[in-house]
């Protein structure tokens, strides 16, 4: 075939492309470029040099090429994945990670230290916290009682042997040691859910911005450099408050790594709050510190001394556990009664000139969405967040973690305001401080949401469950798909919410009328599908004796 190519290659294709030869497999390489000369006649042509200005003319135009090139007319807008409500009450913030500063000067101050030594007495600091706040499953239950007799499986007997041999709830005394391994150990644990709070806080209330800032229980001054993270204002004053000498050494020692640029100049630690009825804070702080205190007589003086020293917002952080749960709940409970009971004992001072917000009564910022009793407490459920953490090398050496680089760290918490609650207003959604009020009335997801064929189910802080289906709208159900654990959700269900069941301990909880109406839990709706063994149990009993009184009934008259 190759032959026959080559013999009728000149007649075929003429003398121009004489140097186009065939190779193997049929394929043509070209050797050399054609010459200039071929192109000789198509350069003579007039339509063709025609064509030629023509394009030279336009390209050369100023109105057309503005026209073809107008960047601001080609530029791309961002795809909006969630509707201007649903992304003001998100919120999801990422990982967290401490700043570059504080790592290092984290890993300055551990480095001259016994690294076994610390993760010992790193693990005395979580043995602590899980004795305090740590979930108890058989909390209330005496295994030990004889009227239950002995066990009759394996699983019971585990549990009594783990009840038998607890931990008993106990609070370490921070030393130098214990100092240097929180920062090693608990350090980045406890930044993230403080970072998240304020983080919801700056979101929630664009205008807030403190200046005289309180943080109880610093610890390392946790909470201070997460504010000063946030805020970044170089007048901001700070008073960290720790009974531990070590503790305040520690965030002394921590403030020297602090950059010349953002230097924090007006910073304070002492040992103990001092009674100044004058000196109020814009913002006081108290994260993982109301655990520790050593009964609920404690934690009631020290909360009304926290409060009294708020002059705008109170933020309180506990673990993410049942006990955590129970200490926020009661501080929430127990400040709103104080500053409801102020409010109408000092109604005369309101109007008066120099009086603040003191005198005003208090209301929740977040994460509820209402300011009367909080309906989980009668729940198989506790209220909690979670915030993933990046966790630096040193954290993960104390832990002994070699693969996974993150955490969760599970956290409970409330957001306190003295004022009353803002009225619920219809508002333009474009503007993205007019959200502010409306967003206080909105639900709070406490459960990841249940994303299923068609519909969402999503679990509300009212004991509620509520379904958004696909057929509710576009906007809707692409903000509940898009919806996250602790986000605000805006929307209301297309049918009304099935509420959730709840244990026996909801007879103790003392919910007046105009509070159910406030929490919008239903009435008369459907449990679940489901039923309560309880309600079963009741509801035979009561058959039976129905029953026995219809046949008494007959043997009488008889």
């Amino acid at each position: 075939m190759s032959l026959i190519f080559r013999y009728f290659k000149p007649r075929i294709l003429g003398k121009p492309y004489e140097n186009i030869r065939f190779g193997r497999n049929y394929s043509l390489s070209i050797q050399n470029s054609i010459k200039e000369e071929h192109f000789s006649d198509l350069a003579k042509d007039q339509a063709f040099k025609q064509v030629l200005d023509d394009i030279n003319k336009a390209l050369s135009s100023v109105s057309i090429q503005d026209s073809l090139y107008n960047i601001e007319e080609y530029e791309e807008k961002p795809y909006v994945r969630k509707s201007p409500e649903a992304s003001f009450g998100s919120k999801r913030i990422g990982w967290v990670m401490l700043p570059d500063w504080l790592n290092e000067a984290v890993l300055e101050t551990i480095k001259e230290h016994d690294k076994e030594i610390i993760k010992q007495d790193a693990k005395r600091i979580y043995l602590s916290l899980r004795s305090t706040t740590g979930y108890n499953p058989n909390s209330g239950i005496d295994l030990k009682d004889p009227i239950m007799g002995p066990c009759k499986s394996a699983l019971n007997t585990f549990k009594r042997f783990a009840q038998e041999n607890e931990v008993k709830p106990h609070v370490l005394e921070y030393g130098n040691r214990e100092a240097i391994a929180y920062l090693a150990g608990y350090l980045p644990i406890s930044y993230g859910p403080i970072f998240n709070v304020l983080t919801e806080l700056k979101s929630r209330i664009p205008d807030f911005s403190p200046r005289n800032v309180l943080d109880f229980g610093t610890g390392p001054g946790t909470a201070i450099w997460a504010t000063h993270d946030i805020w970044g204002k170089s007048d901001q004053n700070f008073l960290g408050i720790d009974t531990s000498e070590s503790m305040l050494r520690t965030a002394e020692k921590l403030l020297s790594f602090h950059s010349n640029k953002d230097q924090i100049n007006n910073i304070e630690f002492k040992r103990y709050l001092t009674y100044e009825p004058h000196l109020k804070h814009d913002l006081v702080i108290s994260a993982f510190a109301l655990n520790e205190l050593l009964n609920d007589n404690v934690r009631e003086t020290v909360l009304e001394s926290l409060w009294n020293k708020t002059s705008d917002i109170l933020v309180l952080i506990e673990n993410g556990t049942p006990a955590g749960f129970k200490i926020i709940a009661e501080a929430r409970k127990k400040i709103l009664r104080m500053a409801n009971k102020q409010q109408m004992n000092e109604v005369e001072s309101i109007t008066d000139e120099t009086s603040d917000k003191t005198n005003r009564g208090a209301h929740v910022v977040a994460p509820c969405p209402h300011d009367g009793t909080c309906p989980l407490i009668a729940s198989r459920n506790w209220c909690h967040f979670s915030q993933r953490i990046n966790r630096p090398y040193y954290l993960m050496k104390t832990k002994n973690v070699k693969k996974d680089n993150f955490e969760d760290s599970k956290y409970s918490y409330v957001i306190l305001r003295k004022g009353k609650r803002p009225t619920q207003i219809t508002v333009d959604v474009d503007d993205k401080r007019d959200l502010t009020a409306e967003a206080y009335y909105w639900s709070r997801l406490i459960m990841p949401p249940m994303k299923r064929s068609e519909h969402v189910v999503m679990d509300y802080c009212y004991i509620e469950r509520g379904i958004i289906p696909k057929s509710q709208g576009k906007t809707p159900y692409r903000d509940a798909r898009k919806s996250m654990w602790g986000d605000l959700f805006p929307h209301e269900p297309k049918k009304p919410a099935v509420r959730r069941l709840i244990s026996q301990r909801s007879k103790q909880l003392d919910v007046k009328s105009q509070e159910k109406d406030q929490m919008r839990i239903p009435s008369g709706q459907k449990i679940s599908k489901k039923k309560d063994l309880s309600l079963i149990r009741e509801g035979r009993l009561r058959k039976k004796e129905r029953e026995n009184d219809v046949g008494m009934a007959s043997i009488l008259s008889l």
